[in-house]
């Protein structure tokens, strides 16, 4: 070993080219590192998600959440299975098993979903895929108090293409912003006044909006395609749609009957920064991407950007994660040159100026060849790994302190620079290795923490370890090297001039301090402590046990992430389910002025103002403490002033907030958050499963009565929540008789409220919705579901188009059996018949009510009816003539033949 120590100590060239290979490899690896603020692991889990519009939570789960658990359950590989029972969708996040490929588990995933063959039939495709985290960067806010929705997200989208077209930018989306969709809304008045159905609309709308390829004309000198073109793409081209169409040539158009609005979906969310309507664009990175390079690049082109958008129009960035990063990485540039000086200057006092030098130089050497490190196993600059790099600042030079001051102790001894740089090491090299190894293993058992924590928390050994190992071989062979040629400390030298000499009398004046307090103070103590080792022993034993008894009574408390002051407030007002969205939005509009009235009164330690940016949003929360979305949630965001510069806690800030707020009448909760680190999730949560929900809340409820009686335990709340209320509707028995089932009447009541979607249309990158519905002024009122049209499916399906008789609506009576739903129209046709013919109208559907009833009792209210269908609309094409055939008495009620033709 001896030998070892001495040819590299030897061999001061070879430890220059060391040094100069772990310079440069350090600086290529900080140049290509990725920095980003956490690290960007793989979660190993899969999620499924199936849409099902207009469908409510317990539907969804019935209908499509347990079907996705008892298909995938069983699948090798999975480990957990959680599923999300929401409005409209189902979520399914599959967490799978350590050292399984998560790519073949995604295959059978999707295998056994596609093959669910009882799906109802109006949900969507299942969407399967990775689970994959879009680490964010920062958020665009484009305001504008002079544009419509629509001109507003047109700008969203296309500063949105800007910012992707950038070189550093490859992930930025719209957020928020309301999808394009082309509402028709027809009135149940205008139903009944031209005697349609939704579905006949619908069936119009799909059968005029389409393009359909034709094939190929080969004729004698080339080869023609052929294409029919008849897709509409604007509200503007619906309205010229021809609905009813007489024999006379008088047209009834889409635009005649129904409110076109060709624009966006309904408003759901209302979103707000700095009190103007506002659509976001989230600038997110991927796993190799750059979080400050990203921010530095989009930076620029919003300060381009803002000069070029038409005034009243601003763009904002906010909510920049590079802050914490940049300060992160400012910290440990300063924590090392301030350790780097501290640790010269100690070192020239008490030892030698060249031995300082060396010395300090293991703090670098060790910081850049943990760079190599963690280049080559792919990690990057991030929270984790800065703060790997600050705690082991202090370490990694230890280890040189000992090599250069055995060295140098041998060589006030006598010894030959060469010699005493090998002595030194051999004298001092075990220690040194086994203090260094020993710090080393105490990290190595968080490279096997399994898990999302443990992928989360890897670079922190790494970093350690890294560092660690390259001190060591930095102190034990380059070290020496360097200091084979360290001077005699026995020979007096004298300075040139009087700084040097001022500096060499102060150098003796220190180092002669330290011998005399390590002769008379520090020596005598361990000759004691090793006269007396069984109390010296004793002593550290009572140490142990006192520390142990500290921390197990509880008098230091242990938390996994402290509160840290921070720059950001969250507040969530929630209300109960079924809450109107003004409702919350007054609430919410009363916390943002208390929060004005807060800031106003509060001075700031700079004199700046201490809100820099608000955001709001009414239908959602913004805290990142949970999911929750609906007209009953509503949140403030606000970003402070920076801590520095208002030297206010932020949890004063929280308190006098909150006392501004007040009460808000029917609010469930208010939430204010702020000034907190790690994952959004209480100090202690209890999970229980269940399949029925009633015995789930009555075990929740007692669970939280028995923890109420722990002493210290407080804020004991469950997340469930009442649903809004609900209006169940069943057949009468009557109804069934007119010929109505229970897919007629949901069939409409969906198409009537949440709106039937005819036909989709790419309009350029939008993919946009075409729906027939009621206005929204009649879906808002209890009154239109009371009174509304349930028409028989069957009815629908064999006639194009109602009798005229029906749109007539003669004098008529109530039905003798009182059904459930009126029949269409109201017109004689569908009420002047007995119930003893109810069994007959029900079988040939409601468009052939008058005929059939007419020929089943032989009265002559068939030869008007008859008659009067002689001028039967049917939709473009054939059948309407038939109509005429009416006119024939008592055969009266083939009249309602006339809609059979529209069929052909």
């Amino acid at each position: 070993m001896k030998g070892l120590f001495t040819s590299f100590a030897r061999n001061i060239v070879f430890a220059n080219i060391v040094l100069l290979f772990i310079f440069c490899g350090g600086f290529l690896a900080i140049k290509n590192l990725s920095r980003e603020n956490i690290p960007n692991i793989e979660l190993d889990m899969v999620r499924v998600a199936v849409a099902w519009p207009g469908a409510d939570p317990e539907e969804v789960e019935e209908g499509v959440s347990r079907r996705i658990e008892e298909a995938i359950d069983g699948l090798d590989g999975i480990r957990e299975i959680h599923t999300i029972s929401n409005e409209h969708v189902a979520l399914a996040i599959i967490e799978v098993m350590d050292g399984y490929d998560v790519r073949r588990v995604k295959e059978e995933v999707r295998n056994a979903v596609d093959a669910i063959a009882t799906f109802p039939a109006d949900v969507e495709r299942p969407v399967v895929q990775e689970f994959i985290i879009r680490m964010h960067v920062m958020t665009l806010s484009i305001t504008g108090p002079n544009l419509t929705d629509v001109e507003l997200r047109e700008y969203a989208e296309k500063i949105r293409d800007e910012v992707r077209a950038l070189p550093e930018v490859t992930q930025a989306n719209l957020s928020g912003a309301r999808a394009y969709e082309i509402a028709i809304e027809i009135s149940e008045e205008r139903l009944r006044e031209y005697g349609i159905t939704f579905e006949q609309v619908a069936q119009v709308v799909r059968a005029n909006s389409l393009n359909v390829p034709g094939g190929v004309m080969r004729t004698e000198g080339e080869e023609i395609r052929l294409r029919t073109v008849g897709r509409n793409y604007t509200g503007e081209d619906f309205r010229d749609l021809v609905v009813l169409a007489r024999p006379d040539g008088q047209h009834i158009t889409l635009g005649r009957i129904a409110d076109i609005r060709d624009g966006l979906t309904e408003e759901t969310t209302i979103m707000r920064f700095n009190g103007e309507r506002t659509v976001n664009i989230s600038v997110q990175k991927t796993k190799t991407e750059d979080t400050l390079v990203i921010d530095k690049a989009v930076l620029d082109y919003v300060d381009r950007k803002q000069g070029d958008l038409p005034d009243g129009v601003t763009l904002t960035a906010w909510s920049r994660r590079s802050l914490s990063l940049e300060a992160r990485i400012k910290l440990l540039i300063r924590n090392g040159i301030i350790g780097l000086v501290l640790v010269f200057i100690l070192l020239w006092l008490f030892l030698d100026i060249r031995l300082s030098f060396w010395a300090g130089m293991g703090m670098p050497v060790s910081i850049t060849g943990a760079f190599i490190v963690m280049w080559y196993f792919g990690a990057t600059i991030n929270m984790m790994t800065l703060f790997g790099m600050i705690t082991v600042l202090g370490i990694i030079v230890d280890d040189a302190i000992v090599v250069g001051e055995a060295i140098y102790v041998a060589r006030r001894k006598g010894h030959a620079a060469l010699q005493a740089a090998v002595e030194g090491v051999m004298e001092v090299g075990m220690p040194v290795i086994a203090a260094v190894t020993t710090t080393i293993v105490a990290f190595m058992p968080l490279f096997f923490v399994s898990g999302i924590l443990g992928r989360m928390i890897i670079p922190l050994p790494l970093v350690v370890v890294a560092a660690l190992g390259v001190s060591l071989i930095e102190c034990l062979f380059l070290l020496p090297a360097h200091l084979s040629h360290l001077p005699d400390p026995n020979v007096r030298t004298e300075g040139k001039n009087i700084v040097q000499r001022l500096g060499l009398w102060f150098h003796k004046k220190t180092n002669r301090g330290l011998e005399r307090f390590v002769e008379r103070y520090y020596n005598p103590v361990v000759a004691l402590a090793i006269r007396w080792r069984y109390v010296s022993l004793c002593i550290a034993v009572t140490v142990l046990l006192l520390t142990m008894g500290i921390m197990d009574s509880g008098y230091v408390k242990f938390e996994t992430f402290p509160k840290m002051d921070g720059n950001n407030m969250s507040a969530v007002i929630e209300f109960p389910s079924g809450t109107p969205l003004d409702i919350t939005e007054q609430a919410v509009i009363q916390m943002e002025n208390a929060l004005h009235e807060m800031a106003a009164e509060t001075k700031t330690k700079s004199g700046d103002p201490l809100v820099r940016n608000i955001y709001t949003v009414v239908g959602s929360r913004t805290d990142d403490r949970g999911v929750a979305s609906g007209s009953h949630v509503g949140s403030v965001r606000v970003d402070l002033l920076s801590t520095t510069k208002r030297d206010i806690h932020v949890e004063t800030l929280m308190a006098a907030w909150e006392k501004k707020i007040g009460m808000i009448t029917g609010a469930v909760a208010l939430t204010i958050t702020g000034g907190e680190s790690g994952p959004g999730s209480q100090p202690l949560e209890i999970w229980l499963q269940g399949r029925n929900l009633d015995r789930l809340i009555e075990a929740a409820a007692e669970l939280k009565e028995h923890l109420s009686g722990y002493a210290g335990v407080y804020q004991i709340q469950d997340d469930y929540r009442i649903g809004p209320n609900e209006i169940k509707l069943r057949l009468k028995p009557e109804a069934r008789a007119l010929g109505i089932n229970v897919a007629d009447l949901a069939y409409q009541i969906y198409t009537s409220y949440y709106g039937q979607e005819t036909v989709r249309i790419q309009r350029g990158r939008n993919d946009v919705r075409v729906r027939v519905r009621y206005p929204e002024d009649e879906r808002r009122v209890l009154a239109t579901l009371k009174n509304m049209r349930i028409r028989p499916m069957m009815a629908m399906g064999m006639a194009s188009m109602p009798s005229a008789a029906m749109m007539a609506g003669g004098a008529a009576t109530r039905p003798s059996g009182g059904a459930a739903m009126r029949a269409p129209g109201g017109g004689a046709g569908a009420t002047a018949f007995s119930g003893r013919t109810a069994g007959a109208a029900a079988a040939m559907g409601a468009g052939v009510i008058g005929g059939v009833a007419a020929m089943g009792d032989m009265i002559t209210q068939g030869g008007a009816g008859g008659g009067a269908n002689s001028g039967t609309i049917s939709a473009p094409g054939m059948g309407g003539g038939m109509g005429g055939m009416g006119g024939m008495g008592g055969m009266g009620g083939m009249g309602g033949m006339g809609g059979m033709g529209g069929m052909m």
